[in-house]
């Protein structure tokens, strides 16, 4: 005599069968590593358990820019043990006060530096380290200091400095200017390593001298002399003045002076040379021995006055006669 199965009693075996099935599977457990930035964390999971159900467990909150890999709705197997998740943060760059809006995930300072390409110099220096990972409002400094020197007042000096232009480095490092004073590069020009800079200290000063008026020299004529002669009839005396420069200096040295102002305070007086306009005697005509008989008692050479070498004989006869010749 068959026996009947009972349809309910059927339907309740069949559940438990499928939910001891279901109970020996969850059962089966896996190690999962979460990175999250810096922190990592480890935990027990159910195989086949998603993403998204892990980091709900383990309390870890995911923003809507945040990456996730593997993706949330990835079963955890034993193919994928590791969830990474990358961090989307808004910054702002700041160089030089230029300031730059950064968004980026997962990324490192130096992720920053490279996307605005920004190398760092060999006295630059920023206010985080290169390798942290950005966050919300993060705030990355950058400051730029360049090697130069200022020499100046006798003396040279090296600088680190964060100034852009020749005249900021002067100003940071209280190096004050006269109006006339020379900078070499000019004020405006822009510093870079190794920039040398110059200040020459100018002072304009005005000065009074005396200085000496030379004599001139002028010529007289007189009939009291025979042509051809001349003398210094009066000597020349130097006068003097008073003059007036602005004089610069460069550094304590005289550098260029002008004439602002002249006083004569003393006239000069001329050197005066006569020189003769009376005509010489014309000497007397010759007379032959054997005319007259007559004979040379004296004969006497008289030079020009004029340096030629040349002049004139006056010859006396026996007879009293006098004769003037050239030579």
């Amino acid at each position: 005599m068959k026996q009947k199965i009972n349809p309910k009693a059927m339907l309740l075996l069949i559940f438990v069968s499928v939910a001891a099935v279901m109970l020996s599977g969850c059962g089966k457990k896996i190690e999962v590593s979460i990175q999250d930035m810096y922190t990592q964390t480890r935990m027990s999971a159910a195989q086949g358990a998603t993403v998204q159900d892990i980091l709900a467990e383990a309390e870890i909150d995911i923003e809507k820019k945040d990456e996730v890999t593997p993706s949330l709705d990835t079963k955890i197997t034993k193919d994928h043990e590791e969830i990474t998740i990358l961090r989307h943060a808004e910054a702002q760059l700041v160089v030089d006060d230029e300031v730059t809006h950064i968004e980026m995930t997962g990324a490192k300072v130096k992720d920053v530096l490279r996307r605005s390409q920004l190398t760092l110099g060999e006295h630059d220096s920023c206010d985080h380290e290169l390798e942290g990972y950005i966050t919300d409002g993060m705030t990355i400094s950058v400051i730029r200091r360049l090697a130069v020197s200022v020499t100046a007042d006798g003396e040279t000096k090296d600088y680190l400095t964060q100034a852009k232009t020749v005249g900021e480095l002067l100003d940071s490092e209280g190096i004050t200017l006269g109006k006339k004073d020379k900078v070499k590069p000019k004020l405006s020009k822009k510093l870079k390593e190794g920039t040398k800079v110059v200040v020459k200290r100018v002072d304009v000063k005005e000065v009074t001298e005396k200085e000496p008026v030379a004599y001139q020299t002028r010529t007289e004529k007189s009939n009291s002399m025979t042509v051809g002669t001349s003398k210094v009839t009066r000597q020349g005396v130097n006068g003097e003045k008073k003059v007036t420069y602005r004089v610069t200096y460069v550094d304590g040295k005289e550098d260029g002076r002008k004439v602002v102002k002249e006083e004569i305070v003393k006239e000069p007086v001329d050197k005066i040379i006569t020189q003769g306009t009376k005509p010489k005697p014309k000497p007397a005509a010759s007379k032959s021995k054997s005319k007259g008989g007559k004979k040379v008692v004296s004969k006497k050479k008289v030079y020009d006055c004029d340096g030629s070498g040349h002049g004139y004989y006056i010859i006396k006869y026996s007879d009293g006669t006098v004769k003037y010749k050239d030579f």
